[in-house]
């Protein structure tokens, strides 16, 4: 029973490997080996369709929009989430619970569902095509999901912290910055992690949004290269899809830790 779970565990593995396999073995293929061994390994490895991938396809300045609109998100929504999680899970005030109520409904409200008033709205205050038009709805859609989980790590902490740091002559603010955002620090990073994975492989509300080239993210520059690049050159196709998700693909390395303690943070907390 235990071989046949480990065998099953395997295959379910590998089905989620086998795109990345496909993905980085197209990319190494010719043009005419692509259509006769499509699952192999290449015969011999073809790094030319990485140079021309980078010559056609604007990658440098997909790549920059990309970046600019994951850290000005992941900044905007660690800080006023952080500051905000702080304010409901260490204060006392009257709408303290009806305020986390109302964040907690950010949760089960899509993108899509608001797509066309979030559009008209952007319209309205000239924000399309520009930089603030995706990073400010990125920010309000992951702020309920960043306030939860920072809510739930400031909550475990003593209340003895606030009362050292204000016998020390402390205001709110030094207390947050000096004592408590240094203590929340692992989870912040979680949050980063999180965000940047989310972000950076956001599609519909981009798509719709950044409609000029040089505001465009890599996930729709991507698609306006597959329209003009069309079925012919799948080698070229998966470079430059290997160097689209190359960045994701760093960033969850060297994070995977810290989601999978995120993932299982509300199961240890007390």
């Amino acid at each position: 029973m235990k071989y046949l779970s480990r065998v099953f565990w395997l295959a379910i593995g590998c089905t989620f490997l086998f795109p990345l396999y496909w993905m980085i073995t197209m990319s190494l293929k010719s043009k005419s080996e692509a259509y006769n061994n499509q699952f192999g390994i290449p015969y011999s490895w073809d790094w030319i369709n990485y140079s021309e991938a980078l010559s056609k396809y604007h990658f440098f300045v997909y790549f920059e929009n990309s970046l600019i609109y994951t850290i000005g998100t992941i900044a905007i929504t660690l800080t006023t989430g952080s500051m905000l999680a702080y304010c409901l899970s260490r204060m006392q005030w009257r709408f303290n619970s009806a305020a986390l109520l109302y964040v907690s409904l950010g949760l089960i409200v899509p993108i899509e569902v608001v797509l066309i008033p979030l559009f008209q709205l952007i319209k309205w205050l000239h924000l399309k095509d520009s930089y603030w038009g995706l990073i400010l709805p990125y920010s309000g859609f992951a702020i309920a999901s960043c306030v939860l989980m920072l809510f739930a790590f400031l909550r475990s902490l003593p209340k003895e912290l606030e009362e050292a740091a204000c016998i020390d002559g402390t205001n709110v603010y030094q207390t947050f910055f000096r004592i408590i955002f240094p203590i929340v620090t692992p989870a912040l990073m979680t949050q980063c992690v999180l965000l940047f994975m989310r972000i950076w492989n956001e599609f519909p509300l981009a798509f719709i949004i950044a409609s000029k080239d040089q505001f465009r993210p890599l996930t729709v520059g991507l698609l306006s290269f597959f329209v003009s690049v069309g079925v012919s050159d799948w080698g070229l196709i998966g470079a430059t899809m290997v160097l689209s998700s190359l960045p994701m693909i760093i960033v969850y390395m060297i994070g995977n830790e810290k989601i999978e303690n995120a993932l299982t943070a509300g199961a240890i907390l007390k």
